[in-house]
C-alpha cells in the first residue's frame, strides 16, 4: 500500500508526507504451525502549531509565526505467527520513530537570559514557543490472543518504549531536558483481556498496567516522575430481541489511586 497526504497552509507552506507499507505471506501452514507474515512500514507526519501557539495575542505570551509544523519520521517491521489450528496469533514488531521541530515553551524570569528579546510591560517574565526540540522513540510491541474454548477469547499485550529527548535547548521544565525520556511515554505497559460470550450475553474484564513514566508539574515543585499503575476494568452487556439490549461497565474496579498526567 502506498498513500501520500498533500497539506496546504498559509503561513508554513505546502508539504507532502508519504506513506507506505506491505506484507508478505511467507509461508502457509496448517496444524500447530499455522500461517507466517511479515509486515513492514514507513510513514512520515506532521501536526499544525495550536491556534494559540501560532497567532497568540497576549504581548508577555505571544505566539510565533515562524514556527514550523511538528513532523515525524517511522519505520517498523514486524512478524505475525498464528498457532494451534489458528487458535492462537502471536505478532512482535519493532519500531523506530523520529520527532523533529516539537513545537516547546519557554519562559523568561525578569533578569534572566532569554532566546529573543522580551518586549517592555511584562514585570512577571515573557514566555513563547520555538521549534527547538529532537527526540525518538523506538522499542517493540508484542502481542497474542488465544481462542481457550468456544466462548473465551484471552488477549494480551506488551509494549517497550525507549524514547529520549535529543535536543530542547529552550526547555522550561526540568523534565524536558536531553536525557530524559519523552513526557507520559512509559518504557514499560502493556494489557490483558478476557472476552467472554455465551448467547446473547457478553463480557469483558481488561487490566491495563504502566510503569513509571517521565512527567512535571510544571509548577516548579520538582516533581518530575509519575508512578506506574495497574488499573482494571469490567464491562457486560445481554441483547434482546430486535436490537434492544442493555449494559454495565465499571471502570478502575478496585479502585485504585493514578494519575494519567501527573497532577
Amino acid at each position: 500500500d502506498v498513500a501520500l497526504r498533500a497539506e496546504a497552509n498559509d503561513y508554513f507552506g505546502t508539504r507532502v508526507v508519504p506513506r507506505v507499507g506491505g506484507n508478505y505471506a511467507l509461508r502457509y501452514g496448517k496444524g500447530f504451525w499455522g500461517d507466517t507474515r511479515l509486515r513492514a512500514f514507513y510513514g512520515e507526519g506532521i501536526k499544525e502549531p495550536r491556534f494559540d501557539q501560532t497567532y497568540g495575542t497576549d504581548p508577555c505570551d505571544p505566539g510565533n509565526l515562524s514556527l514550523k509544523p511538528e513532523s515525524s519520521k517511522t519505520w517498523s517491521a514486524g512478524v505475525d505467527q498464528k498457532l494451534a489450528g489458528d487458535h492462537i496469533k502471536i505478532s512482535a514488531e519493532y519500531f523506530d520513530n523520529r520527532f523533529y521541530n516539537i513545537v516547546s515553551f519557554t519562559f523568561c524570569s525578569p533578569g534572566e537570559p532569554c532566546p529573543v528579546t522580551p518586549p517592555a510591560g511584562c514585570p512577571f517574565g515573557f514566555g513563547t514557543y520555538f521549534n527547538t526540540d529532537l527526540a525518538r522513540a523506538r522499542g517493540t510491541n508484542i502481542s497474542a490472543e488465544a481462542r481457550a474454548t468456544k466462548w473465551l477469547l484471552i488477549a494480551g499485550t506488551y509494549t517497550h518504549d525507549d524514547s529520549l529527548v535529543i535536543a530542547s535547548p529552550n526547555a522550561f521544565d526540568p523534565a524536558e531536558v536531553p536525557g530524559n525520556r519523552l513526557l507520559r511515554r512509559p518504557p514499560n505497559s502493556g494489557s490483558i483481556t478476557f472476552i467472554g460470550t455465551y448467547h446473547r450475553f457478553n463480557a469483558v474484564f481488561a487490566g491495563y498496567f504502566t510503569g513509571q513514566r517521565t512527567d512535571s508539574d510544571f509548577l516548579g515543585l520538582g516533581l518530575t516522575r509519575n508512578p506506574g499503575y495497574a488499573r482494571f476494568d469490567f464491562s457486560t452487556s445481554y441483547t434482546f430481541y430486535r436490537g434492544f439490549s442493555i449494559y454495565a461497565h465499571a471502570t478502575n474496579l478496585f479502585d485504585k489511586s493514578y494519575q494519567d498526567a501527573l497532577g
